[in-house]
């Protein structure tokens, strides 16, 4: 098939966002778009690339370590022996841990450290060969990826020092950052500026700022309303269909919401606090790994804020998120002694009832943390200074009221110290200058409908929109610099 467009080489990481016509549009942008995929983590959009039009389009780059049970070949790739490659990669912390997305055949067929180790090796090895057959001028990932080959596919590219670009979560949910990595520096997009209309894009800031300073009922996440109306037995099958249709998958969540109830207490034992509401995170999901780089964990960031703050006679306060219990329930990460080790970090550690709403929570505490998420900007627009331990969305915001960046808990426990001194006035107008100011450097439709009329559809779409952006630009800049030189 043929498209009238530039052939700039290009690898394009779909994953979920995988669609025919997107795929359409995106080659008559650039008739050169190769979609590289995995063929031992396949994702279901994936499958219509088995249709006879797509095949000549992806590039499965691990298809030689493709057996037809689960067990994982050993690369039969002689040659690409890139030592000092090979080596930064496979020191990733995040390796072991990515284990945990694949399936339960899967990793027992691969169990031992060894053929784990093993098989990072091989993919390495399959990243590179492709890499170094196809040379691609840029890689652009439509979004983090979070599944083992697709991450180390990521991590050669970078270590090669390939242009790659990734298409990062941002403050607003209908839109993204794009974020370049050249082998050596990540930084935040300032030279891709677009032109938007003024007027349409004030609008929709302080639509979405409103709804966010508002009541819990109006900013209350459109996809945490989604179950809400349901009788009790189309939730049921909902919650079946999430984890798999393994019935013991929901008891061991209903035997964790338990541990984590009998925790629980009424709000008035810690009102009269100075605290810290830390809220915890759905797990496994990109946006604590690989987003959370070394506090993937949760507890090590309450371990490491709790020695922060508590010389300062500051209290922390859990909240879970609700779609620990309501959604895939995963053992490994909040395994049977969760919530008690937590406990056990020391005195002054409570338990928020999660079935109360959370934005009274926000309003009483002197701050909140979080790996990454919602929650620290909804803070800040509250006037309630944020701790982010992750990689969180809002790139390149300094405040003193923002604590993102620390070496230890002396630190971390200084910086809190300034923090929760600063006038919830001056908090809410510089987070809302900064809104304004990176609005139009992010990409997708700059109108937002607003979140009582969002959908799953519609962010899709926006998404959509966002990587037809982003090839566009990408697509024309080489050309640009082709015809220059």
């Amino acid at each position: 098939m043929t498209f009238p467009s530039v052939t700039i080489p290009m690898f394009v990481y779909l994953g979920a966002n995988a669609h025919k016509e997107l795929i359409y549009q995106l080659l008559k942008l650039n008739a050169a778009i190769r979609f590289i995929a995995s063929a031992i983590y396949p994702e279901e959009p994936h499958s219509l690339f088995k249709e006879k039009a797509f095949k000549e389009l992806v590039i499965s780059f691990d298809c030689r370590l493709l057996t037809k049970s689960s067990r994982i070949r050993f690369t039969t790739i002689n040659d690409c022996n890139l030592v000092q490659i090979i080596d930064s990669v496979m020191c990733d912390k995040h390796l072991p841990l990515l284990w945990t997305r694949f399936d339960g055949k899967t990793r027992w067929y691969n169990r031992s450290e060894i053929k784990r180790y093993e098989v990072t090796y091989s993919l390495i090895k399959s990243a590179i060969e492709t890499c170094v057959t196809h040379k691609p001028r840029v890689v652009v990932f439509s979004y983090e990826p979070h599944m083992l080959p697709m991450y180390i596919f990521k991590k050669v590219c970078e270590a090669l020092g390939i242009r790659t670009y990734t298409m990062t979560i941002s403050p607003f949910n209908w839109k993204v950052f794009l974020e370049v990595v050249d082998g050596r520096n990540a930084e935040y997009q300032k030279n891709y500026i677009k032109k938007m209309d003024d007027e349409e894009s004030n609008d929709s800031v302080k639509r979405f700022i409103n709804e966010k300073k508002s009541d819990y009922s109006v900013a209350k996440p459109f996809y945490e309303k989604r179950n809400h109306g349901f009788g009790v037995g189309k939730k049921l099958i909902n919650r079946l269909k999430v984890n798999g249709w393994k019935p013991h998958k929901l008891m061991l969540g209903q035997i964790a919401f338990s541990h984590y109830k009998r925790l629980s207490t009424e709000r008035s034992q810690f009102q009269g606090d100075k605290y810290i509401c830390v809220f915890l995170q759905l797990q496994p999901e990109q946006t604590t790994l690989p987003d959370g780089g070394l506090f993937v964990h949760h507890l090590f960031v309450i371990q490491m804020l709790y020695s922060a703050v508590s010389p300062l006679g500051i209290s922390l306060v859990i909240r879970e998120h609700p779609a620990t219990f309501e959604s895939a329930f995963d053992l490994r990460w909040r395994p049977s002694d969760f919530y008690s080790t937590i406990k056990k970090i020391g005195p002054n550690i409570y338990f928020d009832d999660i079935n109360a709403e959370p934005y009274s929570l926000i309003r009483n505490s002197i701050a909140i943390a979080a790996i990454t998420g919602t929650v620290l900007l909804e803070a800040l627009l509250h006037g309630r200074p944020a701790i982010a331990f992750g990689k969180h969305s809002l790139k390149g915001y300094a405040s003193t009221a923002f604590v993102d960046n620390f070496a230890d808990e002396i630190e971390l426990r200084e910086k809190i110290a300034k923090a929760i001194v600063e006038s919830p006035q001056s908090i809410i107008a510089d987070v809302e200058r900064y809104l304004n100011t990176i609005y139009p450097t992010t990409f997708g439709p700059s109108h937002y409908v607003g979140n009582a009329e969002m959908s799953l559809e519609k962010l899709r779409d926006s998404r959509y929109n966002a990587l037809r952006q982003v090839i566009d630009l990408l697509s024309r800049d080489c050309a640009t610099q082709d015809t220059v030189n």
